[in-house]
């Protein structure tokens, strides 16, 4: 019974022994214990605005003339550009097409304003976190065409627009803006037109 015994304690101190070891491993006695720290979250890629692009648009204008003429009407067009993205800023070049003046407007001459183009070189900046909404500022060379009683001819002048273009997805975009364009030798009375306009567009990036 006491050898029964002997070995009773024996193996209990054994157990006891093995148990303390494993228990001083998991947590040793003054050290720290480690904490993981989270992975930082990775922020989402700036949109690159980088490429070619063509949409329509829809507006209206008003116009006066140096005959003191003044008019307003509904207007659309085409544009298409392409754009370089260069981080801190976005540069681009654009084509504007206006087919015609809804109503052909017609000037105190008998001159009828047919179409109108420009061609702008502009310089924006993203303004949101994620890059997809730009504001930009353009200028550049204008052409209006007319028809009368003398025939069709085709003056030249300046335009400048400022807008905001916004990418609802990574191909279709959204446009609004506000322009002014100056044209000289209107017509066969060679007026001089200022127009201020505002519209908004729709555009498909390649």
């Amino acid at each position: 019974m006491t050898r029964i015994l002997a070995y009773a304690a024996t193996a209990a101190l054994v157990a006891s022994g093995a148990s303390a070891g494993d228990f001083s491993k998991a947590a040793p006695v003054g050290q720290e214990p480690v904490v993981q720290q989270p992975a930082a979250p990775v922020a989402a890629p700036r949109f690159d605005w980088t490429g070619a692009y063509a949409g329509a648009g829809l507006g209206y204008g008003r116009m006066k003339t140096s005959a003191g003429e003044r008019g307003s009407s509904a207007i659309g067009g085409l544009f298409a550009g392409y754009r370089w993205d260069m981080g801190d800023a976005v540069l681009g070049v654009e084509g504007q097409v206006a087919p015609m003046a809804f109503g052909s407007p017609t000037l105190a001459s008998g001159d009828r304003l047919r179409a109108g183009a420009s061609l702008l070189l502009s310089a924006g900046i993203p303004v949101t976190a994620d890059g997809r909404t730009l504001a930009y500022a353009g200028a550049g060379p204008a052409l209006l065409r007319t028809s009368g009683p003398a025939g069709s001819k085709t003056s030249t002048g300046i335009t400048g627009q400022i807008g905001v273009d916004h990418m609802l997805t990574d191909s279709l975009m959204l446009r609004g803006s506000v322009n002014y364009t100056g044209i000289n030798r209107v017509g066969s009375a060679n007026d001089r037109t200022r127009t201020l306009g505002a519209g908004v567009g729709l555009a498909f990036r390649f």
